[in-house]
C-alpha cells in the first residue's frame, strides 16, 4: 500500500480538540487576508527567522505506513534555545480565548517541535505562539519549554489515539475499492447514449481534465456520471466525489442513485450537506454556547457521534444526520461537515466549492487532485457564480444600525460615522451628474478601507455583547460587510462598481460580470470536473463563461427520444417584443386556446415576466371561463409548490392551463411524466429585462468577443426556452407538443440554437394551422 500522508494540522485538530462552537469567536479572515498577516510577522522577525519549514516524519501505525507532514510557520533560535513558532490571527482578543484554543494552538507546535528535535538531535525545545489580534493589531506571546522526552511522550500518545481511526479509514478504503471493481451497471443494458456519456466521463477522470457536457433529458445523466467515477475511484483515480447542484431536486436523485449502487454491492458512504439555517434544530439559529446545547461542547462529544455513525450507517442524508445529532446532542450542520471527512461522496450546492466565502477549506484551500468534481444542472452556474462573486453594501441598512447604538460607543459610532461620510461622498457623484445609476471599472477603495475598520470594531462588539436586543441587526449588517471586503480583495478588470439610488437609499455593488477566471482558479485545486446539463448549447460558449481552457473537453449526446413522440410548432405571425405585447395579447390567448381544445389534458404556458403573464392570464380567463385555470404565484414556499404540482393529475378529466414565468420554479427540474403534461407553449425568446446589469454583461464582451447581445440576452434567453419545453418529454414513454410563439423563432440568430432534435419543427401562421398540426399529432399514435 501507499504511503498515507497526513497533515499535522488536521491530525491534531481532529483528535485533540475540545470545547464549543461560538460563531461570534471564530475568524472570518480570508486565507490571503491570513497569509499577508503571517508573512508580514515572519518578514518581521528577522533575516535568522527561518520561515516555512517543512517538516515530515515517516512511521507505521498498526502495520500501516503514515506520514505525518505540514509546515511549521517558523523556527528560530533565542537564548541559545531552539523555538518553533506558531502563528495564529483572529479578532477575538488573547485573553477571550478559551484553554482549549490556545492548548491547540500550542498542539500544533509540539509536533513540529518533536519532528524538528527528533531530525536535529535536540534534548531541549522551546514552542511559541504568535497570537495577532487584528482589531487592535496586538501581538501576543506565549512560550512553552519541552524535553524531547515530553514531547515524544505527547507524539506517541497522539499517535495511539488516531490509530483506530487509520485502521477504521484503511479497511474501509480496501472494501470500497474492492467493491467498486466488482460494482456491475445497475439496470440489464444502458439507455441509448449512457455508455457514451460513462465512457466520456471516465476518460475525462483519468486525464484530470475538465469535461463540459450537453446530455438530453432521458439519458440519466446522474447515473451516467455517478457510476463512472465510482469505478475510477475504485482504480485509484480519486479518493472522493463532489456532486453539486442548485436544486434539492437533483440532490434527492443523486442520493436514490447512491441507493441504486448501493443494491449492487457497492460499499460507499455518501453525505448530502443542507444549509446550516435550514437542518439548525433551533427556531432561530444562534450558533453560541450559550444559546444553543448543540453548540455547547460539540468537540468533546462529537468524535463519539462520528464513530456510532461510521460503524452504523453508509448514506448520510439529512433525516440521518438529525437522528446521530439529536442522540449525541450535537449541531447537525457540523455534524455534516465531520462526516464529509470520511466520505467518498459529498452531495450539496455549487456554494460548498465555487462561492469564496462559504466554500470547504477542509477540502479546497489546498489543492488535491485526488478530489473529483460533477456538476450538475451546470447551466444554473453561469447566473450563480456572478451572484457568488459579487456583493452589494446599503448604505440606509448600516446607518440604522448605527443609529441605534449607544452613545458610549463612541469608537464603534464614529466607524459607522466614517462609513456614512463616505457614501455621501458617493452619492455626491451621483448628484454632480444628475444621475441615479453610475457605474466604474474602478473599486471604490475609500468605502473598502472604511468597511474594513469597521467590520473589525463590529466584530469586537459582537462577542462582547451576545445578549444585546441589536445583536441580530448588527449580525446582518456584519455578514453583508464581511462578504463585500472578501470580493473586494478579489477585485480585478472583471468586475464593475456600480452606484444607484433608489428608494431612498444608496446601494453600492461589486458586480463580477465575468466569473470565468476564478472558477478556472478553482477547478484547478481538483483532479477533475465534468460540467453537465440538458441544455448546454452553445458548448463553446459554456466552456467560455464557465472556466474552460483550451485543452477542455466538450461533448454532446443526442436525445434518445423518439422525434415522432413530439411536436414543436413555431407560430411565425406572433410578436411578442415589448413595444408590441399589447397589440399581439389577443393572438397568444387564441394560439392556446387552438392548442389546448385538440386535447383534454394539462398544459403549461412560459412567459417572460409576472406582469405580462398576468395580462395574458385575465385576458385568457374572460374569453375562455370554462377552462380550469392556474397562475404561479410569486415566492412561492416548498408546500406551495408542492400543491402547484399537485395539479398536474394523470390523464385529467378536464383541460388544465396553469401559467408560469420563463426561468422561473416550474421551469425546468421538475418531471412530469405520461398524461400529466401534454404541452408547453413559450411565449417570447426568453431574453433577460433590459437592465443595468445586463447592459454591462453587453459592452464587456462587445468588447471581449464581439458578441455582447449574444452573451447577455440571447444565449441566456434561449436556454430558458429549451428548459422550460424540456417539461414535455421527460421519458420514452411520453408525448407532447411544444408551441413556441414568436416570429424571431424562424430568424438564424435564434433557430440556429434550437436543439438538433427540434429540426423537423413546424412553422405556421395562424391558429387554424396550429389546430390543424397538433390534430394530426395526436391522432398520428
Amino acid at each position: 500500500m501507499s504511503l498515507k500522508k497526513i497533515a499535522v494540522r488536521s491530525l491534531v485538530e481532529f483528535i485533540l480538540r475540545s470545547g464549543s462552537i461560538d460563531e461570534g469567536k471564530g475568524s472570518n479572515h480570508t486565507a490571503q487576508e491570513g497569509a499577508r498577516i503571517h508573512r508580514k510577522l515572519q518578514k518581521a522577525a528577522g533575516d535568522d527567522y527561518q520561515k516555512e519549514v517543512w517538516l515530515k516524519k515517516q512511521l507505521s501505525i498498526a502495520g500501516i505506513d503514515v506520514q505525518v507532514e505540514g509546515r511549521a510557520d517558523g523556527i528560530f533560535i533565542e537564548d541559545e534555545m531552539t523555538m518553533v513558532d506558531e502563528i495564529k490571527t483572529s479578532e477575538t482578543p488573547f485573553e477571550e480565548l478559551e484553554d482549549g484554543i490556545v492548548n491547540l494552538y500550542f498542539y500544533q507546535a509540539m509536533v513540529y517541535a518533536y519532528i524538528y528535535a527528533e531530525q536535529e538531535e535536540l534534548e531541549q525545545i522551546g514552542t511559541r505562539l504568535t497570537y495577532f489580534q487584528t482589531v487592535e493589531e496586538q501581538i501576543t506571546y506565549k512560550v512553552r519549554t519541552f524535553t524531547f522526552e515530553e514531547l515524544q511522550t505527547f507524539f506517541n500518545d497522539l499517535v495511539k489515539k488516531y490509530e483506530d481511526w487509520l485502521i477504521f479509514q484503511t479497511e474501509w478504503r480496501e472494501t470500497r475499492n474492492q467493491s467498486l471493481k466488482e460494482m456491475s451497471f445497475p439496470f440489464p443494458e444502458y439507455r441509448a447514449g449512457q455508455r457514451e456519456l460513462a465512457g466520456a466521463v471516465y476518460k475525462t477522470i483519468a486525464a484530470q481534465k475538465k469535461l463540459f457536457v450537453e446530455a438530453p433529458t432521458g439519458v440519466g445523466k446522474t447515473m451516467s456520471t455517478l457510476f463512472p467515477a465510482f469505478k475510477g475511484m475504485g482504480e485509484e483515480l480519486g479518493e472522493r466525489i463532489f456532486y453539486l447542484t442548485a436544486k434539492t431536486i437533483t440532490r434527492q436523485v443523486a442520493e436514490e442513485t447512491v441507493g441504486k449502487l448501493a443494491k449492487q454491492d457497492a460499499r460507499v458512504k455518501s453525505v448530502t450537506l443542507t444549509a446550516k439555517d435550514k437542518i439548525c434544530f433551533l427556531t432561530e439559529r444562534n450558533c453560541t454556547p450559550e444559546h444553543c446545547p448543540f453548540a455547547k461542547g460539540y468537540y468533546d462529544r462529537v468524535n463519539d457521534g462520528l464513530w456510532d455513525m461510521l460503524h452504523q450507517e453508509d448514506q448520510y442524508t439529512r433525516p440521518v444526520i438529525e437522528e446521530y445529532a439529536r442522540k449525541h446532542e450535537l449541531c447537525p450542520f457540523e455534524l455534516s461537515l465531520d462526516v464529509s471527512r470520511f466520505s467518498d461522496l459529498v452531495i450539496g450546492d455549487y456554494n460548498y466549492l465555487f462561492d469564496p466565502t462559504v466554500y470547504l477549506r477542509r477540502f479546497f484551500e489546498e489543492e488535491d487532485k485526488n478530489n473529483l468534481v460533477l456538476v450538475d444542472e451546470a447551466h444554473n452556474l453561469v447566473s450563480r457564480s456572478k451572484e457568488m462573486y459579487s456583493a452589494a453594501i446599503s448604505r440606509q441598512r448600516i446607518h440604522d444600525v448605527g443609529q441605534q447604538l449607544n452613545k458610549k460607543m463612541k469608537r464603534l459610532r464614529n466607524a459607522f460615522a466614517r462609513v456614512d461620510d463616505e457614501f455621501e461622498l458617493i452619492y455626491q457623484v451621483l448628484e454632480e451628474k444628475k444621475v441615479t445609476y453610475f457605474h466604474q471599472p474602478a473599486a471604490a477603495e475609500s468605502l473598502l478601507n472604511r468597511l474594513f475598520q469597521l467590520q473589525e470594531l463590529m466584530k469586537e462588539w459582537l462577542a462582547e455583547n451576545a445578549e444585546d436586543p441589536l445583536q441580530e441587526k448588527m449580525l446582518t449588517v456584519y455578514f453583508d460587510i464581511v462578504r463585500y471586503t472578501r470580493m473586494g480583495e478579489l477585485y480585478d478588470d472583471h468586475y464593475e462598481t456600480t452606484i444607484e439610488s433608489k428608494n431612498y437609499d444608496l446601494i453600492v455593488k461589486e458586480y463580477c460580470i465575468d466569473p470565468s477566471y476564478f472558477l478556472q482558479q478553482t477547478m484547478e485545486k481538483v483532479g477533475s470536473t465534468t460540467l453537465f446539463s440538458a441544455s448546454f448549447s452553445p458548448l463553446d460558449y459554456y466552456k467560455d463563461v464557465l472556466g474552460g481552457e483550451e485543452d477542455s473537453l466538450t461533448y454532446r449526446l443526442p436525445s434518445p427520444f423518439s422525434e415522432e413522440n413530439q411536436l414543436v410548432i413555431v407560430d411565425a405571425h406572433i410578436q411578442t417584443t415589448y413595444r408590441m405585447r399589447e397589440k399581439s395579447q389577443p393572438q397568444i390567448v387564441e394560439a392556446i386556446h387552438a392548442l389546448a381544445k385538440t386535447k383534454t389534458g394539462n398544459y403549461m404556458v412560459f412567459f417572460p415576466s409576472f406582469k405580462y403573464l398576468d395580462d395574458v392570464s385575465d385576458e385568457f380567463r374572460e374569453k375562455y371561463p370554462d377552462y380550469h385555470v392556474t397562475i404561479q404565484g410569486s415566492n412561492l414556499n416548498e408546500t406551495e409548490r408542492e400543491e402547484f404540482l399537485a395539479k398536474f393529475q394523470d390523464s385529467p378529466q378536464e383541460t388544465m392551463i396553469a401559467f408560469c414565468v420563463l426561468g422561473g420554479i416550474f421551469s425546468e427540474g421538475i418531471d412530469l411524466v405520461g398524461e400529466r403534461l401534454s404541452g408547453a407553449i413559450v411565449v417570447g425568446v426568453g431574453l433577460p429585462q433590459v437592465n443595468h446589469e445586463q447592459e454591462l454583461i453587453k459592452e464587456y464582451y462587445d468588447e471581449k468577443k464581439g458578441a455582447g447581445f449574444s452573451y447577455a440576452y440571447q444565449l441566456p434567453g434561449m436556454n430558458k426556452v429549451i428548459q422550460a419545453a424540456g417539461r414535455v418529454i421527460r421519458t420514452m414513454n411520453d408525448r407532447g407538443i411544444v408551441l413556441l410563439l414568436d416570429q424571431r423563432y424562424t430568424n438564424p440568430h435564434y433557430s440556429n440554437l434550437l436543439p438538433p432534435n427540434w429540426r423537423g419543427r413546424k412553422v405556421v401562421y395562424n391558429v387554424q394551422e396550429i389546430e390543424r398540426a397538433a390534430e394530426a399529432f395526436w391522432q398520428n399514435k
